[in-house]
């Protein structure tokens, strides 16, 4: 017989008995659709907490600054790493690793038009603000050639108030609905300009004057309160406030370690890393070189494994679930040996292999897994839709992502009915090779 053959020969079987086949693959269908859709929460709680950690810092950075290590008596072992120059190369050069940016931050007071307030002002490399993942929601980035720009933090505008008014408009407006375009105040800045107020150690004071050119999107919590301008002229801003201070203020304990950055080290330094999972084995590698490191993706160890608990613990009761449905097709095939046979005794007299009959029940079993297996995934589609839906109502407003706790990845779908087939396949091992092993003279003579 030819594999077509046994294929038609098997749907019309099915077909023959279509209440008992809906029965069996009704219990395929249930077993596929808890399994997916207790994994699938467990793949959305894991996304949902990396989305909206991804608000509160780039997953893909890491911040660095100086270290030093005490012993137990308090005493500095060593020398701090000094976040210079050097550093900066010893960082760029370490594998995985897409952009290094080192930088100063500095703040003050400052005058928007009547408004005061007050900036955090932070000085990068503007020519790597790209590679650091800032996008702005209105006007551009900085770029190198830029001189007395800055782009904005989306919630900066929130910083400065009118002193001649006792209310703004955002008073009254609820903390999760400032980043709306309608209430921040931030976009008016934009082509605007802002002089911060600086005074150094010797009481001078100065004025710096900056023309904003960007606003940032206020959703990136980690730099919705800061300003960015480019790292020289904050530089030149430091050295002022700084005034007479001496250009190497490291102090020397009484056994000879140095304790303290230099004034010329920068206040930080940022590493861009190519992908999540290099993110956490850079930060322990730049640990390891003596630096003081710190990325968000650190926190996501913990969260992957509870992640891959809850999965394990979801997908074992789905699995439960298909292990029940598995022995309702065992059923359905040993009463379908019954019932046919004499049809099996005819097929052998005729020429029929006991490998042809084999596969027959085989397939005719895998049908019925994989059947279950389509039905199972659209109803988990359909059920995964309804969930994010109801959870989105619930939770979602003012989280400020978009928020999913039910996920059904490709490889999930295509494992489902991989499965399902499979689950299908070894259901009908053992009635395939009961119904190879009858007799075709009795099986003739019995019926």
């Amino acid at each position: 017989m030819s594999k077509l053959d046994i294929l038609l020969m098997a749907w019309q079987n099915l077909l023959r008995r279509k209440v008992r086949t809906f029965l069996t693959v009704l219990g395929v269908l249930i077993g596929t659709t808890s399994i997916v859709v207790m994994i699938s929460l467990g793949i959305g709680l894991k996304e949902s907490i990396t989305q909206n950690m991804a608000q509160w810092g780039s997953l893909n950075q890491i911040t660095i600054n100086s270290f030093v290590q005490f012993d137990e008596e308090g005493k500095p072992i060593g020398e701090a790493k000094a976040l210079n120059d050097n550093a900066v190369e010893e960082l760029r050069s370490l594998s995985g690793v897409l952009a290094v940016s080192p930088g100063y931050e500095i703040g003050g007071e400052a005058s928007w038009g009547r408004r005061q307030g007050y900036i955090s002002l932070v000085g990068l490399d503007p020519s790597q603000m790209r590679q650091f993942e800032f996008e702005t929601t209105r006007g551009r980035l900085l770029e190198s050639e830029d001189r007395f720009n800055i782009v904005l933090g989306g919630m900066v505008g929130y910083n400065f108030r009118d002193p001649s008014k006792p209310m703004e408009p955002h008073d009254e407006i609820p903390w999760e609905d400032r980043h709306l375009d309608e209430h921040n105040p931030t976009i008016a800045m934009v082509d605007e300009r802002i002089t911060l107020n600086v005074r150094n150690n010797t009481g001078r004071e100065r004025k710096f004057s900056f023309n904003v050119i960007g606003m940032i999107d206020p959703l990136k919590m980690d730099r919705s309160w800061n300003a960015y301008a480019p790292i020289e002229e904050v530089k030149d801003i430091r050295t002022f406030i700084q005034g007479n201070t001496a250009k190497n203020n490291r102090a020397r304990t009484d056994n000879g370690y140095v304790q303290g950055p230099s004034s010329d080290d920068y206040n930080f330094i940022w590493v861009q890393s190519e992908n999540i999972e290099r993110t956490k084995d850079l930060s322990k590698e730049i640990r390891d070189m003596g630096y003081q490191a710190y990325s968000m993706a650190d926190n996501l160890e913990g969260i992957e494994e509870t992640s891959r608990i809850i999965q394990a613990i979801l997908g074992g009761i789905g699995a439960i679930t298909l292990f029940v449905a598995a022995i309702g097709i065992i059923n359905t095939m040993i009463m379908s040996i019954y019932e046919r046979t004499r049809e099996i005794g005819v097929m052998k007299v005729i020429g029929a292999t006991f490998s042809d009959i084999r596969i027959l029940f085989l397939t005719e079993a895998g049908l019925i897994g994989l059947a279950g297996g389509f039905a199972g995934l659209g109803l988990s589609y359909l059920l995964s839709f309804v969930v994010n839906k109801v959870t989105a109502n619930m939770f979602g407003p003012g989280m400020g992502a978009e928020f999913a706790i039910s996920m059904i990845p490709p490889w999930l779908a295509l494992f489902a009915l991989v499965f399902s087939f499979f689950i299908g396949l070894l259901a009908g091992l053992y009635p395939a090779n009961r119904a190879v092993k009858i007799s075709p003279i009795e099986a003739i003579r019995t019926s």
